[in-house]
């Protein structure tokens, strides 16, 4: 309930902040209803993308967020964050119950949200992807959808009163990638459609 009021009163906040639309709305809805696990991966430039992707996404089950430790620093920004389902990660510590808790939330049918370049990128251009996310995936046998989120500045950052645009790309689904082969050349594979999703769908909404 909680989840989504705060949704709710963001989702009216971000849209006088920011000039705020998604695209690809039903692609994440299908996902609601069909009981397959799915991680949400978007590209990071800014520390309050989650909140883009959480807003555009919509109602339904909590996303469990996999989101930096010093983002909880600040104790209101923390129980915010909180509320919109981020579980803080110590970078570098290979943080084991975060990544149990997201596995079980997977195979339980939630959805995930984590950030494949694991540290934010500058503007439009991203950095290398790294294996964590398709790794969960293997593991729990979830779709990946590629999210791009665009800053419309002329750096690509985020600015107050920005347009801010998010768009849902055509899922991985997990048969498709074969990534629950454990096979090291599928995620490189894999890897190489999500750079491509990233900057198709850059090109067309930007």
């Amino acid at each position: 309930m909680i989840y989504v009021a705060v949704v709710a009163v963001v989702s009216v906040l971000f849209r006088v902040l920011f000039n705020f639309e998604y695209y690809g709305k039903d692609i994440i809805d299908s996902y609601k209803t069909n009981g397959r696990p799915y991680i949400v991966c978007p590209n990071h430039v800014s520390a309050i993308d989650p909140v883009f992707v959480v807003v555009a996404r919509g109602r339904g089950r909590k996303l469990t967020v996999m989101a930096k430790e010093e983002l909880f620093k600040i104790k209101i920004l923390g129980w915010f964050f909180g509320k919109l389902g981020a579980i803080p990660v110590a970078r570098g510590t290979g943080d084991k119950g975060v990544l149990d808790q997201t596995i079980n939330d997977l195979k339980s049918g939630a959805g995930a949200l984590i950030f494949p370049e694991g540290t934010r990128g500058d503007g439009n251009n991203m950095g290398k992807l790294k294996s964590g996310a398709f790794a969960i995936a293997a593991q729990t046998g979830a779709d990946i959808i590629p999210v791009r989120i665009i800053y419309h500045t002329e750096d690509g950052n985020m600015k107050l009163f920005c347009k801010v645009t998010v768009v849902f790309g055509k899922p991985l689904r997990i048969e498709d990638t074969q990534l629950d082969s454990g096979s090291r050349q599928k995620i490189r594979e894999t890897k190489t459609l999500m750079e491509e999703s990233y900057a198709q769908m850059l090109e067309e909404y930007k």
